[in-house]
């Protein structure tokens, strides 16, 4: 190792070099982490180009010395040669560990969307774009879509509904819009997804994300062919002819029960004949589809529903899911610290929950509030936690027809239930009423807070519609910001 010459290696990879390539290394981090095309890579191009030509440039030099003619290469003294082998092992050490942490540190950014590459690499796995040619919902109904759709990616025989299907089109039946996020088992016995959106007016074709995650069961009450068979006999055109709109709606949440408000609910069979409905001594159920008018509230929706879908096994399961749902619900802050509603008792379709904490991963659970809910009894619709501290649960009542939240800033000793401004709609009578009453839980976003309020099971205002709420004080008032479709 002494009788070697490395003089001319520590020139190559000299200190500079290795500074120079760390900047480049730790360029390339913060690309795969946060993108920045036109601000990180003409640095990181420079960078390593710079480093490219001084290699290149190092290499000929070597090549043109070791075959010239007549050279005599004086040999460094000892002590220089010891020195430029010590800052040539630093050197490529130095390198190595860069190269090393870079490695890691894109790889990081390169999963379980941590960073931008991340959700590169999630685009070119799971998203497809499909071109929307049967785009007439009059002329093909919605078997043109899923024809289009099926060009491109094998769909299941029996597709399922996670939400909603959401759909608009024109006065000429031509589709604007639609979005939904379907599931179903493949050949395979697999369960597969399919987030579904269109936009006419930003493309021509389809966006399909697959692989994504669902609780979502098979349940009979969320099948997405009674849909596709109920399009194909209502009489779409003649319903929303005298509607001065043009643009108009249909919305699907699957199997519905509706109690007894027959309001606008119209019964049709496979022939296309409607009906009004005629006793209301039983609940309204079945798979509804609604037409209505997204930009204009004051016209009621037209809800129909398939006659002879009506089973009395789905009307029982319909009242089991709305009133049974949510029994215990668990959220993690930590790996270690995590917080559950648990009930306590139950009765009439109502539950009485306590609060409890784990603080290791769940092996242990302790109360630590035995009445979150201050005396109120109903269904649990959510728990949040954004800090130790800071907390938000919801409780739905009367069927999930509405809920309410509760915030706590002492890591859930105390509650205080949380008001809103309320959203006045006006109705066709003149009078006004908001339909917004069902809060999910909140999210953070930057330094604020941001709460998405839905409708209860008995509303679908345009379409089942959300208004969104910002706070800038941990969630103790709220402002209206915004409606979303």
């Amino acid at each position: 190792m002494i009788n070697k010459n490395y003089k001319w290696r520590a020139l190559v990879f000299n200190p500079l070099v290795v500074i120079v390539y760390g900047i480049g290394c730790y360029y390339l981090s913060l690309f795969a982490k946060y993108g920045g095309i036109r601000l990180r890579v003409p640095i990181i191009l420079i960078i390593f180009l710079s480093l490219l030509l001084w290699f290149i440039g190092c290499l000929y030099w070597y090549m043109i010395n070791r075959y010239e003619k007549n050279t005599k290469e004086k040999k460094p003294s000892y002590h220089l040669n010891r020195f430029s082998q010590f800052i040539f092992l630093l050197s490529v050490t130095s390198l190595v560990l860069i190269t090393l942490a870079t490695g890691k540190s894109i790889y990081e950014s390169g999963t379980h969307l941590n960073g931008r590459l991340a959700f590169v690499i999630d685009e070119l796995v799971n998203k497809r774009t499909v071109p929307f040619k049967h785009d007439n919902l009059y002329q093909e109904d919605l078997d043109g879509l899923f024809e289009d759709l099926e060009s491109k990616i094998d769909l299941p025989k029996e597709l399922y509904i996670d939400n909603h299907f959401e759909l608009t089109f024109n006065k000429k039946g031509e589709i604007t819009s639609f979005y939904s996020f379907l599931y179903g088992l493949n050949d395979k016995s697999e369960k597969k997804t399919f987030l579904i959106d269109y936009d006419r007016s930003k493309s021509k074709k389809i966006n399909v994300v697959l692989n994504g995650f669902t609780h979502s069961t098979f349940n009979e009450t969320a099948r997405l062919q009674p849909l596709i068979d109920g399009i194909k006999h209502l009489p779409i055109k003649e319903t929303v002819k005298d509607w001065d709109e043009e643009t108009l709606g249909i919305y699907y949440t699957g199997y519905r029960n509706w109690g007894y408000n027959d309001s606008s609910i119209r019964y049709f069979d496979k022939s296309g004949m409607t009906f009004p409905i005629k006793s209301t001594e039983e609940e309204i159920t079945g798979y509804t589809i609604s037409v209505y008018t997204p930009n204009e509230p004051s016209i009621t929706p037209i809800r129909f529903i398939d006659y002879s879908l009506i089973r009395s096994s789905l009307q029982e399961k319909v009242a089991i899911d709305t009133h049974e749902t949510n029994e215990d619900e668990t959220v993690f802050l930590t790996e270690r610290v995590g917080y559950q509603l648990k009930v306590a008792d139950a009765a009439l379709g109502s539950r009485f929950y306590v609060l409890d904490q784990t603080t290791d991963g769940g092996e242990t659970w302790a109360t630590i509030n035995p009445d979150p809910f201050l005396g109120e009894i109903g269904i649990s619709s959510g728990i949040t936690f954004i800090t130790k501290n800071l907390g938000f649960i919801g409780l739905s009542h009367s069927g999930s027809d509405y809920a309410e939240l509760y915030r706590t800033a002492d890591g859930g000793r105390t509650f205080k239930k949380l008001t809103f401004p309320a959203v006045e709609i006006p109705l066709a009578d003149t009078k006004e009423a908001n339909p917004f009453d069902f809060p999910g839980v909140p999210y953070r976003e930057n330094e604020s807070l941001f709460l998405q309020i839905g409708q209860g099971e008995n509303s679908d205002y345009h379409g089942g519609s959300q208004v969104l709420y910002q706070s800038d004080d941990d969630g103790k008032t709220w402002k209206y910001t915004a409606e979303i479709k």
